[in-house]
């Protein structure tokens, strides 16, 4: 008995370490399907920040979404890893998205990104490609209207640079929907 116990052990820390391997990729695999997986830069503790009371706001509001907040390395690789559908949400600051969406040669030399806003949040937006889903796109937005940091107050913008980045399809269908509702 002692026997299987230890090989059971030794077969689950061998798949965590597969699972886990030495290439950050693998891991956004392993959870993306069952969790709304958002992403943040390491470097940016605004970002990282937001991405965990986002994902905290949505696992709360939205049944069975899982949110959960991950940080990569960079804005390169965040955008990275949105491009190559490894990951369907992140928050980036505006100057990352423009960058993104126009694909600055110098910051994404692997040309454009079709980067969409499901929410603002002041300096930062919380993005995804165009092709993700509407409807999906439509809940988180409604989950997070009137988003305010757990002392009331919200994420502010100063004078930075204005996105050029679209709202997504669902945001819109958000919008359009509260504004019927509220007739504003």
């Amino acid at each position: 008995m002692k026997r299987r116990s230890f090989l059971q052990a030794g077969l689950a820390v061998a798949g965590a370490t597969l699972l886990t391997g030495h290439s950050s990729d693998r891991q956004w695999y392993a959870l993306g399907p069952q969790h709304w997986l958002i992403a943040a830069a390491h470097g940016d503790a605004e970002a990282c920040r937001l991405a965990g009371a986002v994902s905290a706001l949505l696992a709360a509001r939205v049944p069975g979404s899982q949110a959960m907040s991950t940080e990569a390395e960079s804005e390169r690789e965040v955008v990275q890893l949105l491009r190559t559908h490894q990951l369907e949400l992140a928050i980036v600051g505006i100057d990352a998205a423009n960058g993104a969406l126009s694909g600055s040669v110098t910051s994404f030399p692997d040309g454009p990104v079709p980067l969409r806003t499901v929410a603002p949040f002041g300096a930062h937006l919380l993005v995804a490609l165009e092709g993700y889903s509407t409807d999906k796109a439509a809940r988180i937005a409604g989950a997070l209207a009137g988003f305010r940091w757990q002392d009331g107050s919200v994420p502010t913008r100063g004078s930075g640079p204005q996105s050029k980045v679209p709202l997504h399809p669902g945001a819109i269908r958000f919008k359009q929907a509260r504004e019927s509702k509220t007739g504003e």
